[in-house]
């Protein structure tokens, strides 16, 4: 009958328009970090660190970057619980308050393990130049975004040694205060600090600073 015949017709086209939906939702990949929130943990534990949930370590900048990028920004871990050694995994495991109880990858701790691991992994992170750290300039590169990576080598000889995440933009709270890009990092625990560090950083002539943009799609 016409009406069996119509009704067929809507079943068949909704179903048509049902599998489009779904081929095309699998064709677009989701972008899954969030460097807005990565920026508010960082924001949240500047100068706070996340205890007992996490140890704080006497160089604790890396551990707590790789603690807003996953927390924070939904970077998931790289080979979790395997290989503690490579710069191709990224992972930790347990709480604190102290490491003896807490395992983690050297890329998870390590500032120059986590350089490596974000411009080794896939999608990663994209390497956006550098800059002295002498620089008065307001702005970090134009590809550098809330949530990004900054690592430092003091040009003491022991290569990047020091990890502070982009957070915003503004006037930070040193005396004289200094507008521009800031970035929240620990040991010294800092909050929103000029992304150079030259108000902090007794050795910024010497400074190196590394800018890396976390891929949205990882």
């Amino acid at each position: 009958m016409p009406g069996s015949r119509s009704k067929r017709r809507i079943a068949a086209a909704l179903t048509a328009a049902l599998t489009a939906s779904m081929v095309s939702a699998t064709a677009a990949p989701a972008l899954a970090y969030s460097g807005s929130g990565a920026a508010s943990y960082a924001d949240q534990y500047a100068l706070h660190p996340n205890t007992p949930s996490y140890p704080v370590f006497g160089g604790d900048c890396t551990n707590f970057v790789s603690q807003a990028a996953h927390l924070g920004g939904g970077y998931p871990f790289r080979g979790a619980y395997t290989n503690g050694s490579s710069d191709k995994v990224w992972w930790s495991s347990g709480s604190g308050p102290t490491s003896s109880t807490f395992s983690w990858s050297n890329s998870w701790a390590a500032a120059d393990g986590y350089y490596r691991f974000l411009l080794a992994d896939q999608p990663g992170g994209h390497p956006g130049g550098t800059a002295p750290g002498s620089s008065t300039d307001y702005w970090t590169p134009d590809s550098e975004a809330t949530g990004d990576v900054l690592f430092y080598d003091w040009g003491q000889g022991e290569g990047v040694s020091h990890a502070a995440m982009q957070v915003g933009y503004g006037t930070e709270p040193s005396s004289p205060a200094w507008k521009g890009n800031y970035v929240d990092y620990h040991t010294t625990n800092r909050y929103h600090a000029f992304w150079s560090l030259k108000p902090y950083n007794a050795n910024w002539a010497t400074t190196t600073i590394y800018f890396v943009h976390i891929d949205a799609a990882n």
